[in-house]
């Protein structure tokens, strides 16, 4: 049934087994679009890639998973085949390809209670479900059947172990949206000291995430905020700033303060709409399985619109 196919023309996020690292987040997109995800969101070890966009992917038939087509290359995306056509080893929406039988297994989110006729009269301490999904010539699928399988296929539990770490490690830490906050509060001044802070912005603590044997800790420090008052005018601060306190009087901010060279009467409504973002990079320790392994990813997160008005003082002789 299925030793005809073409792959199909459609994007893919694929890994190396020995990289391990998934992104569940991405999405596959045709190959009309570009990934919708975005070549940033990857995590390291991740390649964002077409599957039939040649170059490091071999053409279809061909027998060197590695190789073939626009010539092979180690950093291009892992292929698995049936029956000598290539395939994404790994699809975010079908799961694990599976070499022996030609199909996409995935295991089920929210399976239902034990007892269900999709168990088949097995025990769900003794296995998983799956949904199974087999590409067909042309690029269409069959339709997606629900299995049972004590182990999962293709030895892909490790590498899914893996991921879910990770991904369970990254929920695990909430970033609160910051609010920008500045001083003069009603109207500041060209020329003098303003102070810019960031309500909301605290750094999450460590988080850590274990599945079957792989911990994972993800460790967030902040390396900037930056503040983006529109028409090319933005600064940056190492900290998420300092709070005004009316004891500081004209003094200038410790560690996160600007000067306006010009009134904001030009702008829009008289006044600059403003941001903060709070940008972060998370250290990833992964300890145990067969792929241990440090890395980092950046992470951010930006304030709703808040606006400042900065006068001109006319100075009379």
């Amino acid at each position: 049934m299925l030793n005809a196919r073409k792959p199909a023309r459609r994007f893919a996020v694929v890994a190396s087994l020995s990289a391990g690292v998934l992104l569940s987040s991405a999405v596959s997109a045709t190959a009309d679009e570009p990934p919708s995800g975005g070549a940033e969101q990857c995590f390291p070890n991740v390649i964002c890639a077409g599957a039939n966009s040649g170059g490091k992917t071999p053409a279809p038939g061909s027998t060197n998973a590695s190789g073939g087509g626009g010539g092979g290359s180690d950093s291009g995306p892992q292929l698995c085949s049936y029956h000598g056509v290539p395939w994404a080893c790994y699809d975010p929406q079908w799961g694990w390809f599976d070499s022996g039988e030609g199909c996409y297994f995935r295991e089920l989110d929210d399976p239902p209670a034990a007892g269900d006729p999709a168990w088949e009269n097995h025990d769900p301490k003794d296995g998983a479900l799956y949904s199974k999904v087999c590409p067909q010539t042309g690029g269409g699928q069959d339709g997606a059947q629900i299995v049972f399988l004590a182990t999962a296929p293709g030895g892909a539990a490790t590498a899914l172990d893996d991921s879910r770490a990770v991904e369970e490690a990254k929920k695990k830490l909430v970033f609160g949206q910051p609010v920008g906050r500045v001083a003069p509060g009603g109207t500041a001044v060209v020329n003098s000291p303003v102070w810019l802070w960031a309500d909301n912005a605290a750094t999450p603590e460590p988080k850590t995430a274990a599945v079957h044997g792989i911990s994972v800790t993800v460790t967030p420090k902040l390396v900037e905020s930056y503040w983006d008052f529109g028409n090319d005018l933005a600064t940056s601060c190492a900290t998420a700033g300092t709070p005004y306190d009316p004891k500081y009087g004209a003094a200038q901010s410790p560690d996160c303060g600007f000067v306006f060279k010009a009134a904001s009467g030009r702008q829009k409504d008289g006044v600059y709409n403003a941001t903060v973002t709070m940008k972060w990079e998370v250290a990833v320790a992964v300890v145990g399985g067969p792929n241990p392994r440090t890395f980092t990813i950046p992470m951010k997160q930006t304030s709703p619109l808040f606006t400042l008005k900065v006068a001109e003082v006319q100075v009379l002789n």
